[in-house]
């Protein structure tokens, strides 16, 4: 009958080597599945719904944004790069436009595990935007002020491309608060 010494060694021996099988079988895996970070290009559009302040002198309007775009592998967290261009038409046929255009940086986290038929993500950022009104005879200088945005989106990942759909609320901070919610469709590769 072995001793007690002698089985203690043999389970650890046991444990050992199962576990350097896991490690073995397990690293290439991951390897495979997340050896590089991904980066895509891409492009939305959409119709834009004023809040606040800004809804009492602009109607709905559209937007036009190209992104640049990072998510690192094995992590829900990814980062966008967004340049957008942003026009109000003022209430009644004044033929007058606010113009929004800027840039922002946008956190993206994936709500539960990636797939290929798609998931729902939440997104929100900080932006620096510039505002003018124009048309007609009325030409204003272009004020620039931050802003912030929040919303959840949900993408689909088709052959060689992705599609994804978002609804976020977007507020400049200027004089007037400039509070919107874009609803947009957009591509990426």
């Amino acid at each position: 009958m072995p001793d007690r010494p002698s089985r203690a060694r043999a389970a650890v021996r046991l444990l050992g080597g199962a576990m350097l099988i896991g490690v073995f079988t397990a690293v290439p895996a991951l390897a495979q599945n997340s050896s590089s970070t991904s980066y895509s290009i891409g492009a939305n559009a959409g119709l834009v719904v004023p809040v606040g302040d800004l809804s009492n002198f602009t109607s709905s309007g559209y937007t036009v944004a190209a992104t640049l775009g990072m998510h690192p592998p094995l992590s829900p967290l990814g980062f966008r790069v967004e340049g957008s261009f942003t026009e109000l038409p003022f209430n009644g046929n004044s033929g007058v436009n606010r113009r929004i255009y800027g840039f922002a940086l946008d956190g993206l986290f994936n709500l539960g595990t990636a797939s290929t038929n798609g998931g729902l993500y939440l997104t929100g950022g900080v932006g620096y935007f510039g505002s003018k009104d124009t048309g007609g005879i009325i030409e204003t200088d272009t004020n620039w002020d931050l802003g912030i945005n929040a919303g959840l989106g949900y993408y689909l990942p088709l052959s060689g491309f992705t599609v994804y759909f978002e609804g976020r609320y977007r507020n400049v901070f200027s004089n007037t608060s400039q509070g919107m919610f874009p609803i947009t469709v957009g591509v990426s590769f």
